[in-house]
């Protein structure tokens, strides 16, 4: 395989021109199409993507451009996958909720994935983030949901057939078999490391016990409703252009995470991750969360979904369900290998202790 040239001003400047890419805005500009090659910004660059804040031109008229080039992996990335074929299968459903997409164009650079699309300003940055600005998200989320729920999705099916992950897969059961295993397996490692031992001492036998009885808890939140989750909801995947009115035109970004899972679970990253890690909130929690529970499901029967069973309680089993199933894994592990700080290990212990007297498990 030859080498791949390095992703940099001149790179975009001669694909540019060579893929002659200015045809597809001639329609939105009206007119000849120019690249401002002295206004060209990384945003980001790794190893998977390099995102690109371009300008274009039109006469005396100009607009900001995205250019989200998705890598060539010598390993590809299920999740990078799942990314791409978003952008270049699914724009008819979820076009309404991510920024407009103008072109995608594959095997640019090797088999680099270009994606140009419209700008939208991040949340972040814009505002101080806090707990009010759920009110202005939940909205936006809840359509997504109830767009694509249950039979919804299943009308596109062989839109998202063979890329799109599904909850209701052998596939994602057996990968949630693995993570039950693994996470037993690592709170027994725990205790054989002091620091770690001193932790999770309190909760060891409440969480050996809840654990041998899964996965597959509380049946409910699956049953509430599948949808097109975005899965990785925080502010830097985010964007809105008008943060300074009370309603918010939301657009998600970065879909890497997506799958048709229990639309609950975005409400759990959205609410309960924020929260988790932002403890000066810990007071006002419950509060917070009710608060946008009910907004949730009201938003949900406005677009047409009504929830049988009691939305607060579903949150919570979504909540519990969600750390059982993946979140408590992904503390342990990162504790005991030392990949990373396990910043949420001790709150979700206690949610677990706390949601499951409150609760139960079944």
């Amino acid at each position: 395989m030859s080498r791949l040239k390095e992703i940099n001003p001149r790179l975009i400047r001669r694909k540019w021109r060579k893929m002659q890419f200015a045809d597809a805005f001639k329609p939105i500009l009206n007119g000849t199409v120019t690249l401002n090659h002295r206004n060209m910004k990384c945003l980001k660059d790794s190893y998977k993507s390099s995102i690109w804040k371009l300008e274009i031109k039109s006469g005396h008229t100009s607009m900001p451009v995205i250019l989200k080039i998705s890598k060539q992996l010598r390993k590809p990335r299920p999740e990078s996958t799942v990314e791409k074929n978003i952008y270049r299968r699914a724009r008819k459903v979820l076009q309404p909720f991510m920024p407009r997409i103008y072109l995608t164009k594959r095997n640019i650079n090797g088999r680099d994935l270009w994606v140009f699309m419209e700008y939208v300003e991040p949340v972040k940055g814009q505002v101080e983030y806090n707990p009010d600005h759920f009110d202005r998200i939940i909205p936006t989320l809840a359509r997504l949901h109830a767009a694509t729920m249950n039979e919804k999705f299943l009308r596109h099916k062989e839109m998202f057939a063979g890329w799109l992950p599904r909850f209701d897969s052998e596939e994602m059961l057996a990968e949630r078999v693995r993570l039950n295993k693994a996470t037993l397996q690592h709170l027994d490692e725990a205790m054989h490391i002091p620091k770690l031992k001193a932790i999770v001492q309190p909760y060891y036998s409440l969480l050996r016990n809840i654990l041998n009885k899964g996965p597959g808890y509380f049946p409910e939140v699956s049953q509430a409703g599948l949808s097109i989750v975005h899965g990785d909801l925080h502010t830097a995947n985010m964007a809105c252009d008008n943060v300074k009115e009370l309603v918010w035109d939301v657009k998600f970004i970065d879909w890497e995470g997506a799958k048709f899972a229990p639309c609950w679970f975005d409400l759990v990253n959205l609410i309960g991750v924020f929260l988790a890690y932002r403890r000066e909130w810990k007071d006002e929690e419950e509060e917070i969360t009710k608060r946008c529970v009910q907004l949730y499901a009201d938003e949900m029967r406005k677009n047409g979904v009504v929830f049988k069973t009691d939305p607060m309680k579903l949150y919570q089993m979504a909540y519990l369900k969600r750390v059982l199933e993946r979140g408590l894994y992904l503390q342990l592990n990162w504790a005991v290998t030392g990949k990373k700080e396990a910043k949420l290990l001790r709150v979700y212990l206690e949610k677990i202790r706390v949601l499951e007297k409150k609760i139960g498990l079944h």
